[in-house]
This record gives C-alpha cells, sequence and structure tokens, in this order.
C-alpha cells in the first residue's frame, strides 16, 4: 500500500488540519517569500485556506496552481453560453474565492465583470476573508446553515437550506468541489435550490465524483468504500470528506428537482471530476 493511501487512511479530511493554529502558522510561512517577489500572489487567501479547498498534495509551493485553477472552466462557461460579463451568478460551495477571483480581477480594455455573483459556503473564515478582498458592488458572501464533519462546521444538515436569491433571478449556477462533500439529503437540497433560483431556460453545473467514470486516483487514494444511502464515501467517520455517486442518481435527482435536461459533461479538472449540467 502506497504511503498516500495510509495518510488518508489516518487523516481522511486534510481541511481538518487547517484549522489547527500550529498547523496555520507552519504552512501560512511558506507564503512569505512568494508574496514578497510576486505581486500576483499578493491578492490571494493564506495557504491554510487554499490547502482547505484543495491543493492535492502541494502544500508548500500551489501559488500558482491556485491563481491558474479556474480559467479552463470559466473559458467553458463563457464558450458555451453558460454565462456572460453581465451575469447574475451563484457559486454555492465558494471557498475563499478559488474561481471567483477571475471574476474579479478580469480586465481587456474595458471590459470587465459587470454582473452580480452571490458565494454560498459553510466556513465563516474564507466567507469573512472573501468579504475583505472582494468589491461588495459585485461580489456578496452568505452563509449556509449545514455543517461538515470535514469542514468543523457546526449546523444542520438535516434542515432545509434556502439560497438568500429571490426566485427566477440567476442566470448561472455552479459548484466546483460541492457534491463530492455532500450527503444524498444535502445535495438532493441544492439542487431544488438551484432550480428555484433559475431563469428560464439557465444552467446549474456542478462538478462531482462519478462511480462511472472514478478519478484516475480510483483504487489508490480514494476507494469510495462505504456507502451511505446513495453516497460512496471514504470514510465513515467523516463521510463528507470525500463522496462519490453513480450518475442516474444524480441525473435522477436533477430531474426531480424540475430541470428538464439534464446530462454528464465528461473530462472536467484533468479527468478528476466530472459536470453534472442541467437546463431549466
Amino acid at each position: 500500500m502506497k504511503l498516500e493511501k495510509v495518510i488518508r487512511r489516518v487523516i481522511p479530511s486534510t481541511a481538518r488540519l487547517t484549522y489547527n493554529p500550529i498547523f496555520k502558522v507552519i504552512v501560512d510561512s511558506f507564503d512569505l517569500l512568494p508574496k514578497l517577489m510576486y505581486r500576483e500572489f499578493s491578492k490571494i487567501p493564506p495557504n491554510h485556506m487554499r490547502i482547505r479547498v484543495g491543493v492535492a498534495n502541494r502544500f508548500l509551493a500551489n501559488q500558482v496552481s491556485y491563481v491558474n485553477l479556474g480559467k479552463d472552466f470559466w473559458m467553458y462557461a463563457f464558450r458555451a453560453g453558460l454565462c456572460r460579463l453581465d451575469s447574475t451568478i451563484v457559486d454555492i460551495g465558494c471557498g475563499c474565492g478559488r474561481y471567483t477571483h477571475h471574476l474579479r480581477d478580469y480586465r481587456f480594455g474595458s471590459e470587465r465583470f459587470s454582473g452580480k455573483y452571490t458565494g454560498i459556503d459553510i466556513d465563516e473564515e474564507m466567507l469573512n476573508w472573501c468579504r475583505a478582498n472582494f468589491d461588495s458592488e459585485r461580489f456578496e458572501f452568505y452563509r449556509s446553515d449545514h455543517g461538515s464533519k470535514a469542514y468543523k462546521a457546526a449546523g444542520n444538515s438535516e434542515a432545509y437550506y434556502v439560497l438568500p436569491v429571490a426566485d427566477e433571478t440567476v442566470d448561472f449556477v455552479f459548484s466546483t468541489s460541492l457534491f463530492t462533500h455532500l450527503l444524498e439529503k444535502e445535495l438532493a437540497n441544492y439542487c431544488r435550490e438551484s432550480y428555484r433560483v433559475l431563469k428560464r431556460d439557465c444552467f446549474m453545473a456542478m462538478a462531482c465524483f462519478s462511480m462511472d467514470h472514478p478519478p484516475p486516483t480510483f483504487g489508490d487514494r480514494h476507494t469510495f468504500g462505504f456507502r451511505m444511502g446513495n453516497a460512496h464515501v471514504e470514510s465513515v467517520s467523516v463521510p463528507e470528506a470525500v463522496v462519490a455517486y453513480e450518475e442516474k442518481f444524480l441525473l435522477e435527482t436533477a430531474r426531480e428537482a424540475g430541470f428538464r435536461t439534464a446530462e454528464m459533461s465528461i473530462g472536467g479538472r484533468e479527468d478528476w471530476q466530472h459536470m453534472l449540467l442541467c437546463r431549466k
């Protein structure tokens, strides 16, 4: 058994480490020199937050990958007509703005993102960082009432969370690694809420781990060896750490929420996660 697999059994959720104050100081210290040397690193969140939202195994040198990660997603979203520069966008599971900063910083001549962005997350520390680093004219951030063992967030995962957005006012709802940390009831909750807030003919795009097209780490780092309802989880003690679903369940859940079309888009995020793409 590889060392990484052993470590993942002992520490099923790397995110949990990032709440430890000693761990924070150690990993954040590796930001000091890069931020002094490169101006583009001055506007990214501290390293412990970047690790919390996922950096693979790049714990100490992930600045470049963080800055570049969302570019392909936005190129796809704009090319496919999922959104425009003046769109109203909802990002569920926004974390510390890993995908949001591309909208904030986009400049091409006089062009910039002129729409409205709403970010939702369960982590108050990351939300506070976003509120302090994104302009309030275009960006707003809210905390979900749901809880998570993986993210040490207190809350009631059995309760139904209502997005703080009016019915049929949104052009695009997306998440980049939300469904990979949700159990069945919460997943259905966010599908229904996404449908409610979207305008007709607009899209929901949710990245997820698919049991039909598992990531390249399947059988090694990831096994999804335990079942909790329709969820395939990596750890019973911290089930939200990593979650996968069969595509049939994902498509049925989307259609039950009301979406008139639902399909799986294969090949997102270097074949690690695939996209549940639905149209209202």
